[in-house]
């Protein structure tokens, strides 16, 4: 079993022992021939971990109430997008004739995986590397920026969470987290980021042609990853000097 799979089976069985209505809300997974057959028209390849993961839930239908949404990301709450709203979606990401408006990953296609109407957060297509793809993040005003090291860091990230209380549900079965548990978690697993981005940066600059759209939407997304582990490594700081004091 990959570190992935495990990673989602103790998420779910944490949901049954702890909120087993929460558990109930997760539908059950595709079979490879199915998800391979609802991304046919695709014009480029997946990551083996994206697999994986629709192998284990086919997701939620857009606007169906999931009171376990708030697991997959902290501030937006977004859901495992099913295959068909994905498949609706990404066309939006591709604007041949407005270069600001296209959203890419050093010149590769992204896949909205989890998501919610303004937000998301995408698998790369193409992705060839020795490394698992980066999570992507998507704003509605198409502002990229790193989340996650890989799925399988997110999804460790969030399965260390619920097991030590960084996340709650209340009794209204809203998500509350707790801002500096998950920041040591969640720099523990991805702590790569800042590698990942200065690369990143490197071949934007490479591809993009000087004083272009494409130049300023790199420089603007390094920033965008060096405010969020910024954002996290304060929290934790924060958690030690309150430490320190007690």
């Amino acid at each position: 079993m990959s570190l992935l799979t495990d990673s989602l089976n103790q998420i779910q069985t944490w949901l049954e022992t702890n909120y087993p209505l929460a558990a109930e809300s997760i539908t059950p997974g595709l079979t490879l021939s199915e998800i391979e057959s609802k991304i046919e028209t695709l014009p480029f390849s997946l990551p083996n971990e994206f697999y994986e993961l629709y192998q284990w839930s086919r997701g939620n239908s857009f606007g169906t109430p999931t009171i376990y949404t708030g697991i997959f990301d902290t501030f937006d709450g977004m859901a495992l997008n099913t295959l068909e709203y994905a498949m609706e979606v990404f066309p939006d990401f591709v604007d041949e004739e407005f270069e600001e408006c296209a959203v890419d990953y050093i010149g590769k296609p992204l896949f909205p995986i989890f998501g919610t109407d303004a937000t998301y957060l995408c698998i790369v297509g193409d992705w060839e590397e020795k490394t698992p793809s980066p999570i992507v993040y998507v704003s509605d005003l198409r502002e990229t920026s790193h989340k996650f090291v890989s799925l399988t860091t997110m999804l460790k990230t969030v399965a260390e969470s619920i097991q030590v209380n960084a996340l709650n549900f209340n009794t209204k079965t809203y998500n509350n987290w707790d801002e500096k548990k998950y920041a040591e978690i969640y720099l523990k697993y991805n702590s790569n980021i800042l590698k990942l981005s200065v690369n990143r940066l490197k071949q934007q600059l490479l591809i993009a042609q000087p004083d272009s759209i494409g130049e300023e939407l790199a420089e603007n997304s390094f920033r965008e990853d060096i405010g969020h582990l910024e954002m996290e490594k304060t929290k934790l700081s924060q958690q030690t000097a309150r430490f320190g004091n007690s």
